[in-house]
């Protein structure tokens, strides 16, 4: 196993687009010396963007309907209310856990869904710790000996002094803070971050370690209040307010690289330092001034789809690029770099281009079936929150334990409602709408009318091929109070599937005119004008949407379909390596790469991402076929013809979705 050490810092929303301008003007120097001396690249996030989930995604490499963290709250089986998601409910092992179970010291500070603090050899420092509660929960810190020390290193937002807050708002001595809380909420947060840090370097300062991960949440939850007045000034905010708040967000990333240069310093020149994000913050023309049809979703509004990856040290590259990764690579690429299996249950990859060497990899099954001490609860007092909470009920009904209240009783079933839909939501991220139909109309059934509820339950019939009721679905929603964009976009999906293109484009033309400028519409707009044979128009679209949103690997695939219809395949292979970049866990990018490749003449890097495709979908019928004429009529390999020819013929081609549309044929 390999000696290294890994420092693990996540930074909760951190986006390149606010990272990049504040480096080149000398603003981040800790963070530029990594970016020089390592390996950076966006990091594609997973749907629903709760960090909640996605941070324990990132801790487990696995999606939220396996690790089962699957919002901010969950049942309390003792109230029969709702408590903050805990780690007794997490159904598999964390990073730390599997290091610990390979005799290694992980720390860890602060992390999502972490309490109680988990029995590691090292130390746990849980997310209940840094929040400015009175007294200290219980179990928030193992192990309990190191109680009093970390306790004291706590801040509150009184321990904050005037010159320090001037650093984020210069001018706040103008602020009424009996009138506005911004200030306060700013303190709050800035507070949090602080007492996250102060723990983290305590620990190593005072601690041996082989991994530390520590988690800050303060630029998503800065951001969500003052990123409206990041210049340049929004059209709907107040002049006197953008002149006060303009600077928060900058300063909130200057000092994450601050306090990002001490855990370095500390850290030592040996230790491997890994700093990601689970997704990006939209900061310019694309921030959103609206709201979605479900309220408690519009703070997602402003998630962008990629975060931030940033990897140094030993045996990393210096100054290179990786391409493609997302939330489920980290940990796969924290256990390659000490050495340890990788697990067919993860879906994600190691990072290898990352690496100056080729690294040895093996497998296992699932590090669940892997016996040993993980640093867990035991199981004794691991619980399914759900299971734990029907138990007390049905002790209630027999006069053992005291009924829930009824308060209690409303809040277990917004929890219920919240994290179904997110299950639903995971469902339909990962190709199984039928899985998320019974969820979803069973929440249609409680609460009828809601459109968000709705406008899901209808892209899962879309997608299950039930069109007559996704149809039924958006006329409802065009027809009533709430006429949103989204309605449209689902209505013209019916109307692709029966062959009205001229309609569709109607519908989303009409969605395009209410939301205004959204790169993912101009998409839609450009797809429907593929359909009608105009390729022109549709690149016109295509490329609109990327002058909004440069970073969207389905709009590259979107230009590269028009590409091909001209027969610009040279550009079309430019634009589809542009979406594999982005986003190389999408085997669609690379069938399109390989189809525009063999086209233009490229046959044998026409093979590779053909052959990458079906490394990632063995099931691509497409790919399949294509490889078989490829072996056929160019490299003659007829044995690897057959094969693919065998493969195809028993598979049946894939329907394809209204936002990736059917290609030109091969």
């Amino acid at each position: 196993m390999s000696s290294r050490k890994l420092l693990l810092v996540g930074w909760d929303a951190a986006d390149w687009d606010m990272i990049h301008p504040l480096m080149d003007r000398g603003e981040m120097p800790n963070l530029q010396r990594l970016t020089e001396s390592g390996v950076i690249g966006n990091l594609a996030s997973l749907d629903p963007p709760l960090s909640s989930l996605l941070w324990t995604s990132i801790a487990t490499g696995k999606t939220a309907d396996e690790h089962r963290i699957l919002g901010f709250l969950e049942p309390d089986p003792i109230s029969g209310g709702a408590r903050p998601v805990t780690s007794l409910s997490r159904g598999c092992k964390a990073i730390w856990n599997i290091l610990n179970q390979n005799g290694l010291r992980p720390h860890v500070v602060n992390w999502f869904a972490s309490h109680p603090a988990e029995p590691i050899r090292g130390v746990c420092v849980t997310n209940a710790v840094c929040q400015p509660t009175a007294d200290l929960p219980p179990d928030s810190i193992h192990p309990a000996e190191l109680e009093a020390t970390l306790a004291g290193l706590r801040l509150t937002p009184r321990d904050l002094r005037a010159e320090d807050l001037a650093l984020f708002v210069p001018e706040f001595w103008r602020i009424d803070q009996n009138k506005d809380p911004r200030l306060i909420y700013l303190a709050r947060v800035l507070a949090e971050g602080f007492t996250a840090h102060a723990m983290a370097t305590w620990i190593l300062e005072n601690q041996p370690w082989d991994f530390m991960a520590v988690y800050l949440d303060t630029i998503d939850r800065a951001g969500h209040e003052f990123m409206m007045y990041h210049p340049p000034r929004m059209s709907h905010v107040k002049e006197e307010d953008f002149e006060l708040f303009q600077h928060v967000m900058n300063g909130v990333y200057r000092m994450h690289d601050l306090m990002l240069g001490r855990l370095i310093q500390l850290a030592g020149p040996d230790a491997t330092v890994m700093v990601v994000s689970d997704h990006g913050f939209f900061n310019g023309k694309l921030r959103p001034t609206g709201s979605t049809a479900i309220p408690w979703e519009d703070s997602m509004l402003w998630h962008r789809q990629h975060g931030i990856v940033c990897l140094s040290g030993p045996g990393i590259r210096k100054d290179e690029l990786a391409h493609g990764a997302g939330l489920l690579d980290v940990a796969p690429t924290i256990l390659t770099l000490f050495g340890l299996p990788l697990a067919e249950d993860m879906k994600g990859r190691p990072l290898l281009e990352a690496l100056e060497e080729p690294a040895r990899i093996e497998k296992i099954t699932s590090w669940e079936q892997v016996d040993g001490d993980a640093g867990m609860h035991p199981p004794d007092r691991q619980q399914d929150p759900w299971e734990a909470t029907e138990a007390v009920e049905q002790l209630a009904a027999l006069g053992y334990v005291e009924a829930p209240s009824e308060d209690a009783k409303i809040q277990r079933a917004v929890v219920v409602h919240h994290q179904n839909l997110n299950l639903a939501r995971v469902h339909l991220a990962n190709g199984r709408p039928a899985a998320a139909i019974p969820l979803l109309e069973e929440l249609d059934r409680e609460f009828p009318g809601q459109p968000g509820i709705r406008m899901y339950l209808g892209r899962a019939y879309f997608y299950t091929r039930q069109f007559e009721r996704s149809k039924r679905i958006a006329d409802d929603l065009i027809a009533g109070p709430e006429n949103r964009p989204l309605a449209h976009i689902l209505r013209a999906n019916s109307c692709i599937w029966q062959g009205n293109e001229a309609e569709a484009l109607d519908h989303l033309l009409r969605a395009e005119e209410m939301q205004g400028s959204d790169p993912n519409i101009c998409v839609l707009v450009g797809q429907a004008h593929l359909r009608l044979r105009r390729p022109g128009d549709a690149e016109i679209c295509f490329r609109k949407a990327l002058d909004l949103e440069s970073r969207a690997p389905r709009s590259w695939r979107a230009l590269a379909t028009a590409l091909l219809t001209q027969k610009r395949h040279r550009e079309a292979a430019e634009a589809a390596l542009e979406a594999v970049g982005l986003d190389y866990s999408n085997p669609y990018s690379h069938y399109l790469l390989g189809l525009a490749l063999v086209r233009g003449g490229s046959i044998e890097r026409a093979v590779q991402a053909l052959e990458s495709c079906l490394k990632i979908e063995p099931k691509a019928f497409l790919a399949h076929r294509l490889l078989a004429a490829i072996h056929t009529n160019a490299t003659g390999d007829t044995e690897r013809a057959r094969q693919h020819r065998e493969s195809a013929d028993a598979l049946r081609a894939p329907q394809p979705a209204a936002a990736e549309p059917a290609l030109p044929g091969a």
